[in-house]
């Protein structure tokens, strides 16, 4: 039976890539490539994740599948309303999932922390759903950070930061019973671990110890003040084991597992550090439920990639981001290959985020095109990239032990990252027009969109028509001129080194020719230049000069030598071209719709049903993509009474 693993690895940059595989640094990705075929793939516009894995899983295009925004605008709805939190979910997507394809023809899938939820079919299992990036939707408690001091990227917390930090104080131990030796006066602190949408959590009490009389040396563990009972005792860089508590979440019991790891305790006990994994159920993180609790006895709990965002706010150390990572990776492995043998299944796909979260982080500070680019930044940021890829290639070579003679792998990626330069208030622009409202409140500039003609969302922009949205305040006659006049706009934009801000604006009938038409696509459709990011939600003057990467608002083919926002395509298996490499400028990328149906090509099923892909031939043997070449035979025409002016079609 032929098998097909899809490892969807977000915002994989093939320039990266292929930057890394060149140093040597990711021997997987490298042997992979040796084996197989590689593509640069072209996104869907916007080149943003909803629109772009809801493409993959489907084969069809947004204009199609229906997602063209971070969520989907629907007549009759507030032009405002677009339904964010269900983004990835089947609630939105209007087309046919390649897994109900082939539940359809009797094949079964296993999908983890991918788009595609609530399950629309009993032919798949779900693992964990990709709710949104940095958020998971099962989690019980966040990872979270208990220190006795605000650790450097926090002297200032966002309420973001607040979120995955908690300050405790050490204070001297009272009312314990049978306390150890200790050469020191022991030392306690309180750590509560507390559902992240409220209800009742569990609370343990840290007990530091002076074991050798050079210093606070050891933590231990306990859920009572008696060190009797102690759970674990914990050094510097230890881990402690899983514990199952009992959590009460929305007036519900829930079982989920605990485990920490001390990452800093000084020895005059100043400095004192306690880092807490996710907190995920043991059952119902799954569809069928009981599928997670027998993988969590198989293969231990549950964890997804939220130490990454810890890492990058300061919070834990790089150690213990890998540790992590690498623990999370070792699960999938042993869940993936349980799953697809015990459920006989022919189709598996999966998300992985953390590269997407890098690169948003450090390739600005990578690239020299990058507007906050410092060289003397660059060595450090280079070395975070390149450890992220490096665990990406660990996952690779996980999944290409999986490979025989009835087992292909694709490895994709949604899009890629692009550095930013420059930030233009877009919002500005049209206000000054008369087409947005903006008012003034406690000091500060914001969009009242109630108010305005039109509404902005990504790279879509709608006019808010009184027979169309609920609250609408523009008349049909008005809308043409309004269109037009936002077309011109967008089109003269130019900031003040005269770069235009807009790379393309189209009217939604012509957007058809970039895979949007319907009515969830914005009456114009438009993209940033390269080097632009956001400025469709703020009011200001002016250019702002701004670092980071992204990748939603550029052009999907933003490339510079280092960066690309184009996406990845690599496949290998059996009868695949070894060490291919499709030629682009003949035949052009991959597009994210071919994936769906040069999967049923493989499976040898039909594709899904609104699929507008291509099967990918020419990655397979024997197809022959040369250039066509003919001998030119010399032609003789006929002299024309009348001459030729301008186009054949004027000739009288």
């Amino acid at each position: 039976m032929k098998r097909v693993f899809i490892l969807g690895l977000d915002a994989l940059s093939p320039k990266v890539l292929a930057t890394l595989v060149k140093r040597g640094a990711l021997p997987n990705f490298k042997r992979l490539l040796e084996i197989g075929g590689f593509s640069k793939a072209l996104p869907a516009v916007p080149a943003q994740t909803p629109e772009n894995w809801t493409t993959i899983a489907t084969g069809a295009w947004p204009g199609t599948h229906g997602i063209a925004v971070w969520g989907r605008h629907d007549y009759g709805q507030p032009v405002t309303q677009k339904f964010a939190e269900e983004a990835m979910s089947s609630n939105l997507c209007k087309a046919e999932y390649l897994w109900e394809a082939l539940g359809r023809q009797g094949l079964r899938s296993v999908l983890l922390y991918f788009v595609g939820y609530p399950p629309t079919t009993d032919k798949a299992i779900h693992v964990d759903w990709f709710w949104k990036p940095g958020d998971f939707y099962f989690e019980i408690c966040n990872a979270m950070c208990y220190a006795n001091y605000p650790p450097k990227s926090s002297k200032r917390p966002r309420r973001r930061v607040l979120a995955y930090f908690t300050k405790v104080e050490l204070k001297r131990a009272q009312d314990w019973k049978n306390l150890p030796d200790s050469k020191s006066e022991p030392l306690e602190v309180e750590i509560e671990v507390r559902p992240k949408v409220g209800g009742v959590g569990v609370k343990y009490y840290a007990l530091l110890i002076d074991s050798k009389g050079e210093g606070y040396n050891e933590c231990l563990l306990c859920r009572e003040k008696d060190a009797s009972k102690v759970l674990c005792t914990l050094k510097v860089g230890e881990w402690s084991p899983w514990f199952k508590e009992k959590f009460i979440v929305k007036d519900r019991e829930v079982i989920g597992t605990v485990r920490f790891k001390l990452i800093e305790l000084t020895k005059d006990g100043t400095r004192f550090r306690l880092y807490r994994s996710q907190v995920y159920p043991i059952r119902g993180f799954s569809h069928p439920p009981e599928v997670s609790e027998k993988l969590v006895n198989k293969f231990g709990p549950y964890v997804n990639e939220a130490v990454a965002r810890l890492f990058f706010m300061g919070l834990v150390d790089e150690a213990t981001m890998i540790e992590e990572l690498r623990y999370q990776i070792n699960w999938i492995a042993q869940a993936v290959r349980y799953l697809m043998e015990e459920n006989n299944a022919s189709l598996f796909m999966m998300h992985w985020h953390l590269l997407d979260l890098l690169q948003h982080r450090v390739l600005g500070s990578v690239d020299p095109k990058g507007g906050m680019y410092d060289p003397s930044e660059a060595k450090e940021a280079w070395r975070i990239l390149e450890l992220g890829y490096r665990l990406a290639d660990e996952l690779v070579g996980k999944f290409m032990e999986f490979l025989d003679d009835n087992t292909y792998l694709i490895v994709v990626s949604d899009h890629g990252n692009a550095p930013n330069r420059k930030k233009c208030s877009i919002v500005n622009a049209l206000a000054k027009e008369g087409l947005i409202v903006v008012e003034e409140v406690d000091g500060e500039k914001v969009v009242n969109w109630s108010k305005s003609k039109v509404f902005i969302d990504l790279t879509n922009i709608y006019v808010n028509l009184k027979s169309r949205y609920q609250g609408g305040i523009v008349e049909d006659s008005e809308y043409e001129e309004i269109r037009n006049k936002v077309l011109r706009v967008l089109r003269e934009l130019k900031d003040e080194d005269g770069e235009y801000v807009v790379a393309f604006a189209l009217k939604r009938e012509d957007a058809v020719m970039i895979g949007l038409w319907g009515e969830h696509v914005g009456d114009i459709v438009f993209a940033y230049s390269p080097g632009f990011t956001w400025g469709h939600r703020e009011v200001f003057e002016g250019t702002l000069r701004v670092g980071g990467a992204n990748h939603g608002p550029q052009i999907p083919t933003a490339e510079t030598e280092l960066s690309s926002n184009y996406g990845t395509f690599i496949i290998a298996g059996p009868n695949i071209k070894k060490g291919y490499v499709r030629p682009v400028d003949f035949l052009g990328p991959v597009y994210l719709v071919d994936v769906a149906p040069t999967v049923a090509y493989i499976l040898n099923v039909k594709p899904p049903r609104h699929n507008q892909g291509r099967i990918l031939y020419d990655f397979f043997e024997g197809w022959d993509v040369s250039e066509v070449k003919r001998k030119r035979v010399p032609l003789e025409f006929p002299k024309l009474t009348v001459p030729i002016r301008g186009d054949v079609t004027d000739v009288a």
